[in-house]
Formats: structure tokens, sequence, C-alpha cells
């Protein structure tokens, strides 16, 4: 049981840590660009179309590259 609520209180706060640190990245958007500042999405909401059209295209880019790459060195 000590170790139960050690392991809870532990996670507690490292979720309380992890909470201040993306606080503290909304506070400087909002101080610094207000309008570059990330819209509210509840937590497991799906990603928008087109941010996940910008993540596929970044895959294949990199995918890309990395077979460009694998290629380069079977080839030396």
């Amino acid at each position: 049981m000590l170790r139960a609520r050690g392991r809870h209180r532990a996670r507690r706060l490292e979720e309380h840590r992890a909470l201040a640190h993306y606080l503290a990245g909304l506070s400087a958007f909002a101080f610094h660009d207000p309008k570059a500042m990330p819209d509210f999405r509840p937590a497991g909401a799906p990603p928008r179309a087109a941010e996940a059209a910008v993540n596929v295209a970044d895959h294949e880019r990199v995918r890309g590259a990395l077979i460009g790459m694998a290629l380069r060195a079977s080839a030396a």
C-alpha cells in the first residue's frame, strides 16, 4: 500500500509537471505572437485534416530520403 501511494504521488507530480510545461509554452505563444497560438482541442480529439496531410507529406519526404540514402550506400 505504501508503494502504491508513492507511485500515485509520483504520477500526479509528473502530470502536474507536464501541464506546467504545456502552459508555459502557451503563455509564450500568447505573449509573443497571439495570432500563432494553437486552438484548443480536447484530449483524444482526432487530428485535423490539414495537419494529417502535412504529416503524411513529411513522412513520405523522410521515407524518400532514407530510401535514397540506402540506395547510395548499396551502390558504393
